[in-house]
């Protein structure tokens, strides 16, 4: 009988932080700014090069999918549970939305 193996998410990251280099805060947030860096530059592609824009989409779903994910690695690395920040980045964002002088540009 084959064994259950669990290949959640949650899972997988803890898998991952069972090798010590790879509990590096430092080497985490590293990865994090080179995959939001990624984020960033697809945003600015799509815009300045029209004809390749379906391409940098897609490369734009992986650069969000790879930044969520160290998101992950580093909540599960200080126990933070992923819902509750959620939760609090929502609560601010509403916070933020009724503070005076807010005005959403059209």
């Amino acid at each position: 009988m084959e064994s259950q193996i669990d290949h959640s998410p949650s899972e997988r990251i803890k898998s991952l932080l069972q090798e010590k280099p790879q509990r590096n805060p430092y080497k985490r947030f590293t990865i994090l700014a080179y995959q939001l860096a990624d984020v960033g530059k697809c945003l600015r592609y799509m815009e300045i090069y029209p004809n390749e824009r379906e391409e940098y989409s897609s490369y734009f779903k992986t650069a969000m999918a790879d930044t969520l994910i160290q998101v992950l690695i580093l909540a599960e690395l200080y126990k933070l549970s992923p819902t509750e920040l959620i939760e609090l980045g929502t609560r601010r964002l509403d916070e933020f939305k009724k503070k005076g002088s807010y005005v959403e540009e059209e």
